[in-house]
């Protein structure tokens, strides 16, 4: 079963309460402390829907998203192209995806790194942010954090969202294994017209948890700087045991570095 399949129709319904703009806010708080030159061209690893694409071409970036999903690029293009705006939308793999340009900044955003089930999958991952940027670009992702997801373990939710009549249940069932750092979730979602059963969608998707050292240690084999991990949208914070998100920084280095080093 395909993840983001069937269940891409109800994602910007379940997640309308996701603050994108405040999220795009806090990306060019990440340009604003760290980046060399200005900012203008940003590609987005796992764009989704489109729902930081947008934000950011509304205030006038040249974006580019990619997505393993058409389903879900279909929003991200109707979602753009309603407000006026168009993109390079691409249907990729984020560990092997090759756009053939050059960008400012990579964002990837929402855990799409912690779909990266093992650590070969994250270099991949993070080789291709690194690939795709400028020399001086930053590379600017979420993940779930390990000591987080360990200290409040994952536990069975049920959310409800309605409109024009309509109800949609989503139930999630984790499953956490530690040694793999893994929490598959298996969601079933139900639309609902009053008692009557509209649709049902079921889908898993397992995310990796991951720590500190091993975020720094593969981004720095993929080629990167590392320079800060915080809280979820908190620059200058040391993550607490229990934050499920944190945010991450790195750059790719000017120069690259020396064989002999």
């Amino acid at each position: 079963m395909s993840v983001f399949g069937a269940y891409a129709s109800f994602y910007d319904s379940l997640y309308q309460e996701k603050d994108y703009e405040g999220e795009c806010d806090f990306v060019e708080q990440v340009f604003a402390q760290y980046a060399t030159s200005p900012v203008r061209r940003i590609l987005d690893l796992g764009c989704g829907t489109g729902g930081h694409l947008l934000p950011l071409a509304q205030r006038g970036y040249e974006v580019a998203g990619v997505d393993r999903s058409p389903e879900m690029l279909e929003g991200a293009r109707r979602k753009l192209g309603g407000a006026g705006f168009s993109a390079r939308l691409e249907v990729g793999d984020v560990r092997e995806v090759d756009v053939a340009e050059h960008f400012d900044a990579v964002i990837s955003m929402f855990a799409v790194m912690s779909y990266q089930i093992e650590q070969e999958d994250l270099l991949r991952a993070f080789s291709t942010a690194e690939r795709h940027l400028e020399p001086g670009g930053l590379f600017l992702f979420d993940v779930w954090y390990g000591p987080g997801v360990l200290g409040d373990p994952p536990a069975e939710r049920c959310k409800m969202v309605e409109g024009e009549g309509e109800r949609i249940l989503r139930l999630a069932h984790p499953e956490m294994d530690i040694l793999r750092q893994t929490v598959t979730v298996h969601y079933r979602v139900l639309r609902l017209c009053g008692e009557q059963l509209l649709s049902e969608v079921e889908e898993s998707h397992t995310m990796r948890f991951l720590f500190p050292q091993e975020i720094i240690h593969l981004l720095r084999d993929a080629g990167f700087e590392f320079l800060e991990l915080c809280p979820f949208m908190r620059l200058g914070e040391q993550p607490g045991l229990r934050e499920w998100s944190v945010s991450v920084v790195a750059r790719k280095p000017l120069t690259a570095p020396s064989e002999n080093r």
